[in-house]
């Protein structure tokens, strides 16, 4: 691969992680955060987006294509990088090493999310509503459980820092100074994220008691 090739590669990766990945995970955690707030509204929104017309196309088209794309590619990264923490023990160099992992944990947790859900298909269950069925499974199995908060912040992370990182390959932010609030913006944008995913799971557990 050429080096143009590659550059053009990595701005389009960057982009995705952003536009629509990153966005379809904020909208997709905003929506679960409703759980906190009403059982009514977290259903009449998971139902709207789950009954939208042509959502196989949407969803393979602003969804699970760029993800596919991004999750490879990204992969190839987690491949070729450099990961030396051990010998250069510094914050940022520590930061791409996270990036990295969450990366991964990231992808499994995606693919899992996806396939259980799939497979379970809660709208379908007779007996209860998707909220009281998908906080049943959580709270009857603590693996679940740990693999929706782990996978979670995981994701939160790799959004949350992926943007910082965005900023910088894009020109954005130039200079210590503008990168270093953007990166405080970043981690303060993960934990509303984390609040908001975090809580969610809290309150669809306890449905189901």
């Amino acid at each position: 691969m050429s080096d143009n090739n590659h550059f053009l590669i990595r701005k389009v990766h960057s982009l995705l992680g952003i536009i629509p990945i990153g966005l379809f995970f904020a909208e997709h955690t905003l929506m679960n955060s409703m759980a906190i707030v009403s059982q009514d509204i977290w259903l009449a929104w998971t139902s709207f987006l789950h009954h939208l017309p042509f959502k196989i196309f949407l969803e393979m088209a602003m969804i699970f294509l760029p993800i596919a794309f991004h999750a490879i590619y990204g992969l190839y990264i987690v491949y070729v990088a450099k990961n030396n923490v051990l010998q250069y023990n510094y914050f940022r160099n520590w930061m791409f090493y996270l990036q990295r992992i969450t990366a991964i944990i990231t992808v499994l947790f995606v693919v899992w999310h996806v396939w259980s859900l799939k497979m379970m298909n809660f709208w379908s269950v007779t007996s209860g509503t998707y909220f009281t069925n998908f906080g049943q499974y959580l709270a009857s199995s603590p693996i679940a459980l740990a693999a929706y908060v782990i996978g979670f912040l995981a994701a939160a992370f790799h959004f949350a820092n992926g943007i910082w990182s965005f900023c910088v390959a894009w020109g954005i932010t130039i200079g210590p100074k503008a990168q270093n609030v953007t990166f405080l913006l970043c981690m303060g944008i993960m934990g509303v994220l984390s609040v908001g995913g975090l809580g969610a799971l809290y309150f669809l557990m306890n449905a189901a008691h």
